[in-house]
């Protein structure tokens, strides 16, 4: 997953007139995804807490 300092870089290296095969060389990225993250169709996950699962020794537990 990339962060979004990644992502403000390629938007700011497209600004400065930089082709996405050469974005995509200079970050060590795959061009389609240099090119999903211009056309905006990525965007950052939201992960939630996970629930908390039961132990096997909770019976054992005080």
């Amino acid at each position: 997953m990339l962060t979004q300092e990644l992502a403000v870089e390629i938007h700011v290296l497209k600004r400065q007139g930089m082709s996405i095969r050469r974005i995509s060389r200079e970050l060590g990225l795959s061009r389609n995804t240099v090119r999903q993250y211009l056309r905006g169709q990525i965007k950052k996950p939201i992960y939630s807490k996970r629930p908390i699962r039961p132990s096997k020794l909770d019976p054992y537990k005080d």
